[in-house]
């Protein structure tokens, strides 16, 4: 029955998601054809200068609408299939809350995953040029230098600390649903304008955890505390470094957080879901 769930949910969610990713990538193929695939050697400063400004914009414009649709689109068939009108005929289905829970959870995932991995290629659509590869090319040492990849780093391959950046965003996707589902639960729990409720709600739970990571990290993040309480000790900084801190730390909060959060989503539509 939960496969049979997951399909109807990826069904629902399959009407809107292609086509807005369609044409975020025909976007970026558009980008990459009259900005970026412009960018060339004999271009002056002031116009390099604004076809990068230009090319920053535009990507991330594009970048933030794909992910805020994604998941709105996602938040809102979740609101839609539990807590309205509908959500009387979702009652009626022989399977457990925890079951119809547990669905669109996968589903959603798994588009927040397809979208995470269409930003990526957007921003390499973007960005990856043949100029831009071969400049990269021709300073790669400089580059992993810059970047860390020296001492105990030095060997770590850029193939797979690319997997690894993948792996972590795909948590951090999957984590992003759970928290937009936890706040459509607790917005439900106004008695009026369950919807503001939700929205507030969303803002109340990602300060908080951000206030949270920002506590781990001073707490337990050595490279996090060189870089506020000795900012001049830029010799002793290593991006990588700070990076392979920042991960754990997040992981480990996104791990518990995420339990949290769904073991209360749950709670809340097994025990208070009030469809009036």
């Amino acid at each position: 029955m939960l496969a049979k769930l997951i399909r109807y949910d990826m069904k629902s969610l399959n009407r809107f998601l292609p086509v807005m990713h369609f044409f975020v990538l025909l976007s970026a193929l558009l980008i990459r054809l009259f900005i970026t695939g412009r960018i060339q050697p004999s271009l002056s400063g002031s116009q390099l200068d604004f076809l990068l400004i230009i090319t920053f914009i535009l990507c991330f414009t594009v970048i933030v609408a794909l992910s805020t649709g994604t998941y709105l689109l996602a938040g809102i068939r979740f609101y839609k299939n539990i807590f309205t009108d509908e959500g009387y005929l979702t009652k009626t289905l022989p399977v457990t809350n925890g079951t119809h829970l547990l669905s669109k959870t996968i589903a959603g995932s798994i588009w927040a995953v397809i979208n995470m991995f269409c930003m990526y290629l957007c921003a390499y659509i973007v960005i990856w040029t043949p100029y831009i590869k071969s400049l990269a090319l021709s300073h790669k040492e400089d580059i992993l230098t810059e970047f860390g990849f020296v001492g105990k780093y030095a060997d770590i391959p850029f193939s797979a600390a690319l997997a690894v950046l993948l792996l972590f965003s795909c948590f951090g996707a999957v984590s992003s649903i759970i928290m937009i589902y936890a706040s459509v639960a607790v917005g439900q729990l106004f008695k009026s304008h369950r919807i503001l409720g939700a929205v507030v709600s969303y803002f109340v739970i990602s300060t908080l955890l951000s206030v949270l990571m920002l506590v781990a990290m001073m707490l337990f993040g050595h490279e996090t505390r060189l870089l506020i309480t000795a900012p001049s000790a830029e010799s002793d900084f290593s991006f990588i470094a700070y990076m392979v801190e920042i991960m754990k730390i997040t992981t480990g909060l996104i791990l518990v957080s995420s339990t949290a959060l769904y073991i209360m989503t749950y709670y809340i539509i097994n025990k208070k879901i009030n469809l009036l």
